[in-house]
């Protein structure tokens, strides 16, 4: 049953990772959402190593990780309000949020100034007894009211958000990745609040010396499986892992004062974008052998879903048809320039981009209605 959290743990760190090192459309969105795994992955590590008996091997594992546990309601206020509103706006109101944390500062303080014997103690009874480990006291309260509070705060966090989350999700319904969004915020909100309540279910029952469900091992064992759920769910959503559909406000171009026009691109502001491609095009760079969808994504530095979206709607085409219309076009403008004259039509296949002289012809005559030496002596007669 353990292994579970340490597969949680692991996917969580692993997903930790590739928020936090890839490039995004949404950076602060990103952020918050890596903040969130990488706490529930130290906090499914650390119930696997006291839960599962390894505490005495990771004795350095203890105390201090109440500090970050008490932060969860933050990165989940912070990525749903980040994601709805489009935007991150610190207000002194959000210290609200910050109270579980602010009060572990304070207990785990108190425990680390007070003789080694009562951090001594503390750990030994985590040790031998890691199921009664949540009575245990420190100054303002016990471990199983801190996660109480925490869990509390977190389930509030998202009760909070789920009225703008709702009116958020049902806006520009009818855009394929702006409904991917919302799937994904959905499922990952009542992924978390299960994990909230369960959790509160938990704390309770410690609190209250008995379960509140017949079956001693429903809670925690449902807890568990909640936990590893959200900490793999994101395998189902691989594009948030690239980025989040973003509402542009742009401004009318008529320059009057008045309600302004949203961009219904999501994630793409449509001239930064026709603007850095046109640039990569006049270098020509989709005459390379590795020209795909994922290379120029990277060089344009937003995600590869959201590039293919992107030509789409603009050129009305899918990557494949656009990369090919472009090299047919070199490929006609070498055959106007006499390219054919002096050169094999093999080199022309290699000069346009082609692997073989047999998918070029293929794609030029898809293109043109004609093979490359049709067009070549059309070119001449009518010369």
């Amino acid at each position: 049953m353990y292994n579970i959290l340490l597969i949680a743990a692991i996917f969580g760190f692993v997903l930790t990772t590739l928020l936090f090192s890839k490039k995004s459309t949404h950076p602060t969105a990103t952020f918050f959402l890596g903040s969130f795994y990488f706490l529930l992955s130290v906090y499914a590590l650390q119930a696997y190593i006291i839960d599962g008996g390894h505490l005495a091997n990771c004795s350095w594992f203890f105390l201090w990780p109440l500090i970050p546990y008490n932060l969860f309601a933050v990165p989940v206020y912070f990525y749903f309000i980040t994601i709805i509103e489009d935007e991150y706006k610190w207000k002194n109101t959000h210290l609200f949020w910050f109270l579980p944390f602010i009060l572990s500062i304070i207990d785990v303080g108190y425990i680390y100034i007070q003789p080694d014997a009562v951090h001594s103690k503390l750990l030994h009874t985590a040790i031998t007894n890691p199921q009664n480990r949540l009575h245990a006291s420190y100054w303002l309260l016990n471990l199983d009211q801190h996660m109480f509070l925490r869990h509390l705060w977190q389930l509030l966090a998202l009760l909070f958000v789920l009225p703008k989350l709702l009116s958020f999700i049902s806006n520009n319904g009818t855009n394929k990745l702006k409904n991917l969004l919302n799937k994904w915020l959905l499922i990952f909100w009542f992924g978390l609040t299960l994990f909230a309540v369960f959790a509160i279910f938990y704390a309770v029952g410690n609190r209250l010396g008995h379960n509140i469900f017949e079956g001693g091992a429903i809670i925690p064992i449902t807890l568990y499986m909640i936990m590893f759920l959200v900490g793999v769910i994101p395998i189902y959503f691989p594009t948030i892992l690239q980025g989040y559909p973003k509402v542009i406000k742009m401004i009318p171009k008529d320059g009057q004062v008045g309600e302004t026009k949203k961009n219904n691109k999501f994630g793409l502001h449509e001239e930064q974008v026709e603007s850095k491609l046109k640039l990569l095009m006049d270098k020509k760079i989709y005459l390379k052998q590795d020209f795909d969808l994922t290379n120029l994504a990277r060089e344009l530095e937003i995600p590869a879903h959201q590039l293919s979206y992107f030509i789409k709607e603009h050129y009305g085409v899918n990557f494949t048809v656009y990369k090919n219309n472009l090299r047919i076009d070199y490929g006609k403008r070498l055959i106007h320039e006499g390219f054919l004259s002096t050169n094999t039509m093999d080199a022309l296949a290699l000069e346009c981009g082609f692997a073989s002289r047999s998918s070029f012809s293929k794609v030029f005559k898809n293109t043109t209605t004609l093979s490359p030496s049709e067009y070549d002596n059309k070119i001449k007669n009518n010369d």
